[in-house]
């Protein structure tokens, strides 16, 4: 179009106001309040145990579920932050500690624990648990930074993913052993990496720029 005044008069008659995306926290906060029943519910396509908290370990293990909070909310609101480009405010040196802080305690209470390796085989339940619990979190996981879209798609992805693993640990802890094994400690780690892996590859090309 050679008429720039006509090309300007078009553009803002088609012109849509931009909404302004909430604060990440908010986001984060929104997303939790609807990922998580709809984990619950796809968990109880599954059989459900009972955690016995008055075994002594139970303290380790409640610790896990609490530190597993944190790191999943922490981990979804970064998630929501670095999708912003140019946003800063993300908490990598948290997300680390709090990591290191999630396996120390799984690790404590392998040690603790009266069978400390466990049988081969063990886990195989967690397992499935994390994946039936995580893959609906996914979904809305995905929608919601399909929203704002990303300019690092694998690092927003990797991060949600993580965070989807941390809320899948809540719910299977108030339906597991408070004892640790080592053996379901790597299940645990395993499910973990697969709904990273899951939510990176569903998601990649869906919320890129």
């Amino acid at each position: 179009m050679n008429n720039h005044d006509a090309l300007i008069e078009q553009l803002s008659r088609t012109a849509q106001p931009v909404q302004r995306t909430r604060p990440a926290w908010l986001r984060a906060a929104g997303w939790m309040l609807l990922a998580l029943p709809c984990g619950f519910l796809a968990s109880l396509l599954l059989p459900r145990g009972n955690a016995d908290w008055s075994h002594p370990g139970a303290l380790w293990a409640g610790l896990w579920i609490l530190v597993s909070f944190c790191l999943g909310a922490l981990a979804i609101g970064t998630a929501f932050t670095v999708s912003i480009a140019g946003s800063r405010g993300a908490h990598w040196r948290w997300l680390t500690a709090l990591c290191v802080a999630w396996l120390l305690i799984g690790v404590i209470d392998v040690l603790d624990s009266t069978d400390p390796v466990g049988q081969l085989g063990d886990g195989q339940y967690c397992y499935t648990f994390m994946l039936v619990a995580g893959l609906p979190m996914i979904a809305i996981a995905l929608a919601a930074l399909r929203r704002t879209r990303s300019i690092r798609p694998a690092g927003s992805l990797a991060t949600a993913g993580l965070g989807i693993a941390a809320m899948a640990q809540i719910l299977l802890g108030f339906c597991h052993p408070v004892a640790g094994e080592l053996i379901d400690l790597m299940m645990h780690l395993a499910a973990a990496l697969t709904l990273v892996a899951i939510t990176v590859l569903a998601g990649r090309r869906w919320i890129a720029l």
